[in-house]
Protein backbone atom coordinates (compact mmCIF):
# COMPACT_ATOMS: atom_id res chain seq x y z
CA UNK A 1 0.00 0.00 0.00
CA UNK A 2 1.39 3.41 -1.00
CA UNK A 3 1.92 6.18 1.55
CA UNK A 4 0.11 9.39 0.51
CA UNK A 5 0.66 11.33 3.74
CA UNK A 6 -0.74 14.84 3.72
CA UNK A 7 -0.82 17.63 6.24
CA UNK A 8 -4.13 16.23 7.56
CA UNK A 9 -2.52 12.94 8.52
CA UNK A 10 0.53 14.69 9.99
CA UNK A 11 -1.67 16.92 12.14
CA UNK A 12 -3.83 14.04 13.34
CA UNK A 13 -0.74 12.18 14.47
CA UNK A 14 0.81 15.32 16.01
CA UNK A 15 -2.31 16.21 18.01
CA UNK A 16 -2.75 12.64 19.22
CA UNK A 17 0.85 12.53 20.43
CA UNK A 18 0.64 16.02 21.92
CA UNK A 19 -2.43 15.33 24.04
CA UNK A 20 -1.34 11.80 24.83
CA UNK A 21 -4.17 9.80 23.27
CA UNK A 22 -3.37 6.36 21.96
CA UNK A 23 -4.70 5.16 18.64
CA UNK A 24 -6.91 2.80 20.60
CA UNK A 25 -8.44 5.69 22.60
CA UNK A 26 -9.08 7.72 19.44
CA UNK A 27 -10.58 4.69 17.71
CA UNK A 28 -12.84 3.97 20.66
CA UNK A 29 -14.08 7.57 20.84
CA UNK A 30 -14.82 7.65 17.09
CA UNK A 31 -16.22 4.09 17.04
CA UNK A 32 -13.76 2.93 14.39
CA UNK A 33 -10.91 0.43 14.32
CA UNK A 34 -7.48 1.22 15.70
CA UNK A 35 -5.98 0.10 12.40
CA UNK A 36 -7.97 2.80 10.57
CA UNK A 37 -6.54 5.47 12.89
CA UNK A 38 -3.07 4.03 12.23
CA UNK A 39 -3.70 4.09 8.48
CA UNK A 40 -4.79 7.74 8.69
CA UNK A 41 -1.71 8.71 10.67
CA UNK A 42 0.57 7.06 8.14
CA UNK A 43 -1.22 8.24 5.00
CA UNK A 44 -2.54 4.84 3.94
CA UNK A 45 -6.25 5.77 4.09
CA UNK A 46 -8.26 8.85 3.17
CA UNK A 47 -10.21 10.64 5.87
CA UNK A 48 -13.81 11.56 5.14
CA UNK A 49 -15.25 14.91 6.14
CA UNK A 50 -17.52 13.07 8.56
CA UNK A 51 -14.47 11.70 10.37
CA UNK A 52 -12.64 15.07 10.22
CA UNK A 53 -15.63 16.65 12.00
CA UNK A 54 -15.57 13.92 14.65
CA UNK A 55 -11.81 14.34 15.13
CA UNK A 56 -12.16 18.12 15.49
CA UNK A 57 -14.90 17.57 18.09
CA UNK A 58 -12.87 14.93 19.95
CA UNK A 59 -9.67 16.99 20.02
CA UNK A 60 -11.47 20.36 20.23
CA UNK A 61 -9.35 21.80 17.42
CA UNK A 62 -10.48 23.72 14.35
CA UNK A 63 -11.09 21.83 11.14
CA UNK A 64 -9.16 24.63 9.44
CA UNK A 65 -6.13 23.53 11.47
CA UNK A 66 -6.59 19.83 10.69
CA UNK A 67 -6.87 20.60 6.96
CA UNK A 68 -3.79 22.83 6.98
CA UNK A 69 -5.74 25.99 6.12
CA UNK A 70 -4.30 27.65 9.23
CA UNK A 71 -0.98 26.80 10.86
CA UNK A 72 -1.81 27.62 14.47
CA UNK A 73 -4.90 26.96 16.56
CA UNK A 74 -6.54 30.35 17.05
CA UNK A 75 -8.87 31.68 19.73
CA UNK A 76 -12.11 32.22 17.81
CA UNK A 77 -15.31 31.05 19.59
CA UNK A 78 -15.66 27.56 18.13
CA UNK A 79 -18.76 25.51 18.94
CA UNK A 80 -17.61 22.09 17.83
CA UNK A 81 -20.32 20.01 16.23
CA UNK A 82 -20.30 16.28 16.75
CA UNK A 83 -21.97 15.29 13.51
CA UNK A 84 -22.25 16.58 9.99
CA UNK A 85 -25.39 18.35 8.74
CA UNK A 86 -25.34 18.01 4.95
CA UNK A 87 -28.27 20.41 4.43
CA UNK A 88 -26.66 23.17 6.49
CA UNK A 89 -23.30 22.76 4.73
CA UNK A 90 -25.11 22.80 1.39
CA UNK A 91 -27.01 26.00 2.20
CA UNK A 92 -23.82 27.79 3.26
CA UNK A 93 -21.99 26.56 0.17
CA UNK A 94 -24.81 27.75 -2.09
CA UNK A 95 -24.88 31.15 -0.37
CA UNK A 96 -21.11 31.44 -0.81
CA UNK A 97 -21.32 30.57 -4.49
CA UNK A 98 -24.14 33.06 -5.11
CA UNK A 99 -22.38 35.83 -3.14
CA UNK A 100 -19.37 35.32 -5.38
CA UNK A 101 -21.61 35.58 -8.45
CA UNK A 102 -20.82 32.11 -9.79
CA UNK A 103 -23.09 29.64 -11.51
CA UNK A 104 -22.65 26.04 -10.42
CA UNK A 105 -20.79 25.41 -13.67
CA UNK A 106 -18.31 28.28 -13.18
CA UNK A 107 -17.87 27.40 -9.50
CA UNK A 108 -17.11 23.79 -10.42
CA UNK A 109 -14.65 24.89 -13.13
CA UNK A 110 -12.83 27.14 -10.68
CA UNK A 111 -12.48 24.17 -8.32
CA UNK A 112 -11.66 21.69 -11.09
CA UNK A 113 -14.57 19.46 -10.14
CA UNK A 114 -17.91 18.44 -11.65
CA UNK A 115 -20.96 20.69 -11.70
CA UNK A 116 -23.08 17.74 -10.58
CA UNK A 117 -20.93 17.41 -7.44
CA UNK A 118 -21.54 21.08 -6.58
CA UNK A 119 -25.25 20.59 -7.16
CA UNK A 120 -25.38 17.51 -4.91
CA UNK A 121 -23.34 19.26 -2.21
CA UNK A 122 -25.66 22.26 -2.26
CA UNK A 123 -28.86 20.25 -1.84
CA UNK A 124 -27.32 18.08 0.86
CA UNK A 125 -27.61 14.94 -1.21
CA UNK A 126 -23.92 14.09 -1.12
CA UNK A 127 -21.19 14.53 1.47
CA UNK A 128 -18.61 17.01 0.29
CA UNK A 129 -15.22 15.40 -0.14
CA UNK A 130 -12.48 16.52 2.20
CA UNK A 131 -10.37 17.49 -0.83
CA UNK A 132 -13.18 19.62 -2.33
CA UNK A 133 -13.83 21.30 1.03
CA UNK A 134 -10.16 22.21 1.40
CA UNK A 135 -10.04 23.43 -2.21
CA UNK A 136 -13.12 25.63 -1.68
CA UNK A 137 -11.69 27.11 1.51
CA UNK A 138 -8.28 27.82 0.02
CA UNK A 139 -9.61 29.14 -3.29
CA UNK A 140 -12.14 31.54 -1.76
CA UNK A 141 -10.59 32.28 1.66
CA UNK A 142 -13.42 30.61 3.57
CA UNK A 143 -13.30 28.86 6.92
CA UNK A 144 -14.14 25.14 6.82
CA UNK A 145 -15.28 25.49 10.42
CA UNK A 146 -17.90 28.01 9.31
CA UNK A 147 -19.15 25.75 6.53
CA UNK A 148 -19.59 22.75 8.84
CA UNK A 149 -21.10 24.75 11.71
CA UNK A 150 -18.23 25.12 14.19
CA UNK A 151 -18.34 28.92 13.78
CA UNK A 152 -21.40 31.13 13.56
CA UNK A 153 -19.70 33.66 11.30
CA UNK A 154 -17.18 33.13 8.56
CA UNK A 155 -13.59 33.98 9.29
CA UNK A 156 -11.66 35.22 6.29
CA UNK A 157 -8.79 32.85 5.64
CA UNK A 158 -5.81 33.21 3.35
CA UNK A 159 -6.58 32.43 -0.27
CA UNK A 160 -4.17 30.11 -2.01
CA UNK A 161 -3.78 30.19 -5.75
CA UNK A 162 -3.54 26.73 -7.21
CA UNK A 163 -2.31 25.96 -10.68
CA UNK A 164 -4.10 23.06 -12.33
CA UNK A 165 -2.05 20.19 -13.76
CA UNK A 166 -3.39 21.04 -17.23
CA UNK A 167 -2.08 24.62 -16.93
CA UNK A 168 1.34 23.39 -15.80
CA UNK A 169 1.58 21.04 -18.78
CA UNK A 170 0.60 23.87 -21.14
CA UNK A 171 3.24 26.19 -19.68
CA UNK A 172 6.05 23.67 -20.03
CA UNK A 173 4.75 22.24 -23.31
CA UNK A 174 4.26 18.61 -22.30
Amino acid sequence: MENNKTIVEERIRFIGERVGYTQKQVASALKISRSLVNNWEHGFANISLKQIIKLAYFYQVPIDYLLGIIDEVDSYPYHYVKDMDLKSIGMKLKALRKNLGFTQEKFAQRLDTKRSSISYYEIGRMMISTADLKQICETFGISADYLVGNLEQNIKREQKIKIKAKEIKEKISI
